[in-house]
């Protein structure tokens, strides 16, 4: 049976009645669209943007700007979560808990935008279509397998030029919190998925109408003030429980210009793809097509009972630092058949990380953009271990004399301050 849109609108104007605030905000999604329907790697041709992924991304920054204010206790922080942004109905110590989300959320005006198909397949061969918006090694999820390649199955396209208007209604007790959630949200996150590598970014046009007071300016010493007088006003000071991700008053992150929230987006994206993919031939010179900077390849191959090769042959480093960057991470060894491993948590519930790292460009003043590279902290690394017949486990954390050895890292333990440091 086919769907139509909801045709449920929204107020057209903010009202404060019985303590009830309503305010419309319109939005421009300036870089492509990620998924964002029902199945999370596909766009939804009818409801573009779901009101209840807009209200998961809010508590998402909701938590990760004011879940401070807790002494680090993670069952007061999920009572007040609740309070405002609901769970499921039940009874905790006699008392009713849980229940309707207290923030509604209502999106309409939508409009779809164009499909974008990052990849193309030429001669059965993949390869990134030369006049696509989307940086290809952001999108490598919509890449088709082997099988799928020699099909000539269709490759999943992102959309661009998607717009939306969102209506939300919470009660006035709410208003710190719902706007310091807006906040981070529109500064840091994003709509659909992959946003943390820059897709779906937001551009606030409107709220109620009229132009947004507090868009940041595109000048990077001003951009740099801005960003920490709104994380002083919106992060609420204290400790977070253990393995929340969320901001900081003292922010690690880097900025970058230039013409375009896509060409920021691409420039970004390629220097993250630089930083994790140097290579140099064996005469020590940089070379795409040559062996990695990075330890894994050479860990790999010692791990499994095989000489180690390249330039950095000799140094006997067995280490995964990449795991800073997200898991699972799939190891593609094509010079030494048989040992593909995949690198994950070593338990079932943290086999899975989310990136710390926010790679987007963030929507100024005048139209204009600026890149913006930053950490989120409270992101733990698991115990990790290798997929592959006796799964050893395995370590990331680096000495400084370790760090000194790998090329990319020029002695910073700390692999994500050391890319931001490449910024």
């Amino acid at each position: 049976m086919s769907r139509t849109p909801p045709t449920q609108q929204p107020p057209k104007l903010k009202v404060r009645a019985n303590d009830i605030i309503t305010e419309v905000r319109e939005y421009a999604v300036i870089t492509a669209l990620f998924g964002g329907g029902v199945d999370p790697a596909s766009a939804d041709p009818i409801t573009v943007v779901r009101a209840s992924e807009v209200r998961g991304q809010l508590r998402f920054w909701w938590r990760a700007t004011r879940g401070g204010q807790f002494g680090g206790d993670l069952n007061a922080l999920r009572a007040a979560e609740e309070a405002i942004w609901g769970g499921p109905a039940r009874e905790e110590n006699g008392k009713p808990a849980g229940g309707q989300s207290r923030v509604q959320v209502v999106i309409t005006n939508w409009r779809s935008g164009t499909p974008d198909i990052p990849f193309e397949i030429k001669n059965r061969r993949l390869q990134p279509r030369q006049n696509s918006v989307v940086p290809a090694y952001a999108a490598f999820p919509l890449q088709p397998d082997r099988a799928a390649i020699d099909e000539r199955t269709p490759i999943q396209p992102v959309l661009t030029g998607v717009r939306f208007t969102l209506a939300i209604t919470f009660p006035r007790e709410y208003e710190e919190d719902v706007a310091a959630a807006l906040w981070a949200w529109e500064t840091f996150g994003g709509i659909g998925a992959r946003t943390r590598r820059g897709f779906g970014a937001l551009r606030l046009l409107s709220v109620d109408g009229q132009p947004p007071a507090d868009l940041p300016p595109a000048d990077p010493h001003q951009f740099g003030q801005w960003l920490q007088t709104n994380l002083k006003r919106y992060i609420a000071a204290g400790a977070w429980p253990t393995d929340v991700p969320h901001l900081v008053h003292a922010l690690r992150f880097a900025l970058k210009t230039g013409n375009g929230a896509t060409a920021i987006w691409k420039e970004l994206i390629e220097r993250l793809q630089k930083f994790r993919q140097q290579r140099r031939a064996n005469d020590g010179t940089l070379n795409r097509y040559g062996h990695s900077d990075w330890p894994e390849p050479n860990a790999i191959r010692i791990l499994f009972g095989r000489p180690p090769r390249g330039p950095h042959a000799r140094r006997k480093i067995v280490k995964f630092p990449r795991a800073s960057f997200g898991l699972p991470i799939v190891f593609h060894m094509y010079h030494d058949p048989g040992l593909d491993v995949t690198l994950e948590g070593q338990d079932a519930k943290h086999a899975r990380l989310a990136s710390p790292l926010i790679l987007k460009p963030v929507a100024c003043r005048d139209g204009k953009a600026i890149g913006l590279a930053a950490i989120l902290e409270g992101v733990r690394l698991p115990a990790l271990v290798l997929k592959k017949d006796n799964q050893p486990t395995v370590q990331a954390t680096l000495t400084t004399a370790e760090a000194q050895q790998i090329p990319p890292l020029n002695g910073q333990t700390d692999v994500l301050q050391a890319f931001l440091n490449t910024l």
